[in-house]
């Protein structure tokens, strides 16, 4: 190996350690907060994070799709966001995550998407293709889950809680963070239904 190679290398070298160290570090400080950010949010009793009616199926050519109208709710059971589409499969799944710190364990909705088999729902390591959730409730350091009655640095707290829960660095404390699916298949077409959470860990779908 000439000497400009051995340099070059050592450069190279020494600016990927110094990027890894850069997000260890950020991830450490990030992670860190998330312990004040749980501790600092008043109690949440149930309320209803989201709204779903299930429209119906078809069948296609290119198979199974099925059309539902989910709405993503504030704590005062006000409109996140409406997302009305449909998308492939024969039924419906809901992908939420959490972040447990402080003695609280609170959910954020991931991902919507179709599904043809119960044993799909059992495999985060693959590709599920469907509808992310995240941008409707995160914007400007601030989770919008909170309603309008809480004060501007809760939604901060909220957001920080939501920004570990869904970005890389819940890979290096996964013991805090989890991932749940809520099952939309015995949704019967035309009823509403809804997903009921807390900020203790508490995840229901039912009936409205």
């Amino acid at each position: 190996m000439s000497k400009n190679q051995y340099t070059a290398g050592f450069v190279f070298f020494n600016i990927l350690f110094s990027c890894l160290l850069a997000v260890f570090i950020i991830s450490s400080i990030n992670f860190g907060m998330c312990f004040k950010a749980a501790e600092r949010l008043p109690d949440i009793e149930e309320y209803q994070i989201m709204r779903i009616m299930i429209y119906g199926s078809s069948i296609t050519p290119e198979g199974d799709t099925v059309s539902a109208n989910i709405s993503i709710l504030d704590t005062d059971g006000n409109d996140c966001a409406v997302i009305e589409r449909s998308w492939n499969g024969a039924f419906l799944a809901v992908d939420f995550v959490s972040a447990e710190f402080s003695g609280r364990k609170i959910f954020f909705p991931y991902k919507i998407y179709g599904h043809d088999t119960v044993s799909e729902l059992n495999h985060w390591g693959t590709r599920k293709v469907g509808s992310r959730l995240i941008p409707y409730y995160l914007e400007n350091g601030q989770c919008m889950l909170l309603g309008a009655g809480y004060k501007l640095q809760d939604r901060r707290n909220l957001f920080t809680l939501a920004h570990f829960a869904l970005g890389p660095s819940v890979f290096m404390a996964s013991g805090f963070s989890g991932k749940y699916t809520v099952d939309l298949s015995r949704c019967e077409t035309g009823k509403v239904y809804v997903v009921c959470t807390d900020f203790s860990g508490k995840l229901l779908l039912k009936e409205q």
